[in-house]
């Protein structure tokens, strides 16, 4: 007499066999992971790899920020020194305005006799006098 309830020897070796060869996998896979972690040298050399990649990007960055405010910089610098210049500019034709005035002022206020002689004999001569002396001064200079 058979009991009903009772397993068939056939099916628990066979149930106990797929345990068995689930116990392997999972002692297999538990041993790796067991050396992928005891394996100091691999693990440092990942995170060597990984802090470079995150120093790489960092300084990607950084370099891409710095140029874009250098960028900025220049821009403004160029801005200010054409209004600068513009400033300048404008300063000197007001001040040639002005020093023309005066001297034409000044010319007035001068007798007619020394307002009309010619002054370009005078400038003439000095100029000659002036290349004498600096002719003078590098001849001594080289002896």
């Amino acid at each position: 007499m058979s009991n009903p309830e009772s397993p068939d020897p056939a099916d628990n070796v066979k149930e106990l066999r797929e345990q068995i060869d689930n116990t392997r996998e999972e002692l297999a896979e538990t041993v790796e992971a067991l050396a992928a972690k005891s394996d100091v040298k691999s693990r440092a050399k990942e995170r060597a790899a990984l802090v470079t990649t995150q120093a790489k990007d960092r300084a990607a960055v950084i370099t891409a920020q710095a140029k874009g405010k250098a960028t900025v910089a220049t821009t403004q610098a160029k801005e200010k020194a054409a209004v600068a210049t513009a400033q300048a500019k404008e300063k000197a034709t007001i001040t040639a305005a002005q020093a023309r005035e005066k001297t034409q002022a000044a010319r007035e206020k001068l007798p007619p006799a020394i307002r009309e002689k010619q002054t370009v004999p005078l400038a003439a001569a000095g100029g000659a006098a002036l290349l004498a002396v600096l002719l003078g001064w590098l001849i001594r200079r080289r002896r």
